[in-house]
């Protein structure tokens, strides 16, 4: 995979998406127990556009709803991914670059960062909204 355009057609061909934007793919995943889980894919970009990343993020709560500090303490083990904070929701993300992208450096994280999302919303707020 070497472009946002071949990793879009990678996921078109694999996956079902929900929404898709210039720059975006929103997908929602069947997780464990009859949860869903959703994911959104972001294209970013560096040295004024010329470096393609995909960024892999997942909302699992509103921001003032947990405890920042045990959502922190949930993934202090965590070997891929980190807490971010988008439109007011606290996520689960990870980004990595487009260049010489091999499909496991996308399949793995995207199985991470959606069960690591998933783990914390069942289990510091308690419902399926995301």
């Amino acid at each position: 995979m070497a472009t946002w355009t071949d990793l879009v057609g990678y996921v078109k061909s694999n996956y079902k998406i929900s929404d898709e934007r210039d720059g975006m793919i929103k997908m929602v995943f069947e997780t464990e127990n009859l949860r869903t889980q959703l994911v959104f894919l972001w294209l970013q970009t560096l040295n004024g556009g010329t470096e393609e990343w995909v960024q892999i993020e997942s909302p699992f709560a509103e921001l003032g709803t947990v405890d920042v500090t045990k959502v922190l303490e949930e993934i202090e083990n965590t070997v891929c991914g980190g807490l971010a904070l988008a439109s007011g929701h606290l996520t689960f993300r990870h980004t990595i670059p487009l260049e010489s992208l091999q499909i496991s450096e996308f399949e793995r994280p995207l199985i991470l960062v959606t069960s690591t999302a998933d783990a914390i919303e069942q289990k510091l707020v308690g419902g399926d909204r995301y």
